[in-house]
C-alpha cells in the first residue's frame, strides 16, 4: 500500500476546490490550516516546511502540520479514512530508507521500529500507539466521531501538547555531537531547527532548502564540503534529507559564519546574533543594514561600539529583511528551552 503513496509538498486537494470550500465548518485550527492554502495557485502559494500533504490518490488527502501539532486526514469514504488513519499512525518517515525525491516508501511500516509519532500522538485512553492492534482500535473511535464536510470524511488528529519536546528527542544528540565537534552551543542548533522546520525531517522550502535545518545545497551544502571537508561537492537531496548529516552540515555552516563571514564582531553574543540573523538573511544584508553601501568595515565598526543589548534591538527593528528581524525574535526566544 505505501509504495503508492506519494509525496506532495504544499500541493492540497483544496486547491482544485478553493471557491467551494466553507471553512466556518472547521474547528479554529483546522481552517488556519486550510486557509494558508485556499485561493492560492501552486506558484504563488507560500512554502512552509513544517507542513507535509501527503496525497495517495485524488480519493484521500493527509496533512501534517508538525508546528500546530496537527494531523487531518480527509477521504471520500469511512473505509479509506480509517485506512489512512492507521498508516498515518504507524509510519516510519525515515528519510534514511525512503526515496527522498518521490517518497514512494512513505508509510513504512516496521514491526522492529517504533512509529514515528510514537509518543507524540496518543489514543483515546491516552496511550501511546506502537502497534497495529492499537492504531486500528483509534482509527475506529476517530472514524465513528469523523465529520463529513463538502463530501469528504475528515477527522483531525491533534498531538500531545509536548510534541515539540518529544519531537527534538529524537534529534538533540546529533545536536550535542556536531555542536561539540563545531564548537557551536547545542541551544542554538536545536532553536533553529525548530525554527526552520518544526522538527519536520523532509521540510522543502520553494527555495529548495531542505531538512531539519532548512540546508541549500549549492550554497550552505557546497560551503560544508568546501571549508570543511576540503573538497568541491554539492550534498544531494537525498543526503540532506538525513537528520544526522544535515544538522551535521547545518552546524558546521553555523560555525563558518561566525569564524568567517562574521569574523571581526569581537564580543561573543553580538556574534551569535549576526549569526543567527545571517544564517536566514545572509551576512550581505546584515552589512547593508548597517550601511547603505553594504560596507563590511564600516558596517562591523558600528557593531562593535553597539552594546549587545543595542545590537540586538536593531537587528530586530532596523534590519531591512521583515522576515529576519522575525527570525532572531523566534530564534533568541527558543533557545532557553535547549539550555
Amino acid at each position: 500500500m505505501s509504495k503508492y503513496l506519494f509525496l506532495l509538498l504544499l500541493i492540497p486537494f483544496y486547491c482544485a476546490h478553493a471557491n467551494t470550500l466553507d471553512l466556518t465548518k472547521y474547528d479554529t485550527d483546522v481552517a488556519a490550516l486550510l486557509r494558508e492554502y485556499q485561493g492560492q495557485d501552486v506558484n504563488s502559494r507560500p512554502v512552509l516546511p513544517s507542513v507535509l500533504v501527503f496525497n495517495e490518490s485524488e480519493q484521500a488527502s493527509t496533512y501534517v502540520d508538525f508546528k500546530r501539532g496537527l494531523i487531518l486526514v480527509e477521504t471520500r469514504s469511512k473505509a479509506q479514512l480509517k485506512q489512512a488513519v492507521v498508516q498515518v499512525l504507524l509510519t516510519q518517515i525515515d528519510p534514511k530508507v525512503i526515496d527522498a525525491q518521490t517518497a514512494q516508501d512513505f508509510g513504512l511500516i516496521s514491526n522492529k521500529k517504533k512509529p514515528f509519532f510514537w509518543g507524540q500522538i496518543r489514543d483515546q485512553e491516552s496511550k501511546p500507539i506502537e502497534f497495529e492492534w492499537r492504531a486500528s482500535r483509534y482509527a475506529d473511535y476517530l472514524v465513528n466521531n469523523s465529520q463529513k464536510i463538502n463530501s469528504r470524511f475528515r477527522v483531525a488528529i491533534y498531538m500531545v501538547k509536548n510534541h515539540s519536546k518529544i519531537a527534538s528527542g529524537k534529534y538533540i544528540n546529533f545536536a550535542r555531537n556536531s555542536g561539540q565537534k563545531h564548537g557551536i552551543n547545542t541551544d542554538l542548533i536545536m532553536a533553529i531547527i525548530e525554527t526552520e522546520s518544526a522538527f519536520n525531517p523532509l521540510a522543502r522550502s520553494r527555495s529548495n532548502a531542505l531538512g531539519l535545518m532548512q540546508i541549500k545545497a549549492n550554497t550552505a551544502g557546497r560551503d560544508y564540503f568546501s571549508l570543511v571537508k576540503g573538497y568541491k561537492h554539492t550534498p544531494s537531496s537525498a543526503y540532506l534529507y538525513d537528520p544526522e548529516k544535515n544538522i551535521e552540515v547545518g552546524t558546521a555552516y553555523l560555525k563558518i559564519l561566525s569564524s568567517r563571514y562574521l569574523s571581526g564582531i569581537h564580543h561573543p553574543k553580538k556574534r551569535e546574533y549576526a549569526v543567527i540573523s545571517s544564517y536566514n538573511g545572509g551576512a550581505g544584508n546584515l552589512w547593508k543594514s548597517l550601511d547603505s553601501r553594504g560596507n563590511r568595515t564600516k558596517a562591523l565598526a558600528r557593531i562593535n561600539k553597539m552594546t549587545v543589548s543595542e545590537f540586538y534591538w536593531f537587528l530586530t527593528h532596523r534590519h531591512h529583511r521583515q522576515e529576519t528581524r522575525n527570525y532572531l525574535k523566534k530564534v533568541s526566544s527558543k533557545q532557553k528551552k535547549y539550555l
